[in-house]
């Protein structure tokens, strides 16, 4: 896992050790679909929590990439697989056509959450947190409000690394350098984000703000 602050947001532990053990479970295609389900749902619906069990059941049914995910207003879990790939972009979705598209770890666009974020102006920001830098930079969010309306919201903020934290989950195990971006602006509410990055720039876990709807989610790299 990653520091304490992201452990916060990821309440799930590293995949079962015993691989081999469940490979020819009966209940692999059930396990694989529930990975999925619940997590975007809005209303009085029970919350879900990705297993080790889920976690070992989508590795073995694909050899793209892999996200876990949890959004924390909603106390909710999911995991999500590479669709598509663009550059640096990669978009992952879930069963239910729920989408994240990241840019080097970094979240830069939801599908189908309900106030989605459209799109970021994340140049600035993202090249700091990638070189484990202190700076500033300006970010700008976009969000699609109930009205068919694109919100933009401009933010100021401010970059610096924190500790070296280790960082477990599925097939990755290993260690980067926590970063903490702090943003305020005159259009919308303060946050705070924190992303851990590896000597190679490449975000492998985070707690990000996505807007006043859905909140902060965190997400964690479980195969590259």
């Amino acid at each position: 896992m990653t520091g304490t602050r992201l452990r916060q947001g990821i309440g799930l532990c590293a995949l079962l050790t015993a691989l081999a053990a469940c490979g020819n479970d009966p209940q692999r295609p059930r396990i694989l679909e529930t990975a999925y389900q619940t997590l975007f749902q809005r209303g009085e619906t029970a919350p879900s929590e990705v297993t080790g069990q889920q976690i070992l059941a989508t590795l073995q049914a694909t050899d793209r990439p892999v996200i876990y995910l949890s959004i924390e207003d909603r106390k909710s879990q999911a995991l999500a697989v590479e669709i598509q790939q663009n550059g640096a972009y990669d978009t992952f979705a879930t069963t239910e056509r729920q989408s994240f598209t990241l840019r080097n770890g970094y979240i830069v666009a939801t599908r189908g959450l309900g106030g989605d974020l459209m799109s970021v102006e994340e140049d600035a920001v993202l090249a700091l947190i990638r070189a484990r830098q202190t700076g500033t930079a300006t970010y700008v969010m976009r969000f699609l409000t109930a009205e068919d309306v694109t919100e933009e919201l401009t933010y100021r903020c401010g970059v610096e690394p924190d500790q070296t934290v280790p960082v477990s989950m599925g097939l990755i195990n290993a260690t980067g350098t926590e970063m903490v971006v702090a943003c305020t602006g005159e259009d919308g509410p303060p946050f705070v984000d924190y992303f851990v990055v590896s000597a190679e720039g490449e975000i492998l876990g985070s707690k990000q703000w996505l807007g006043t709807t859905t909140g902060y989610v965190a997400m964690h790299r479980v195969r590259l």
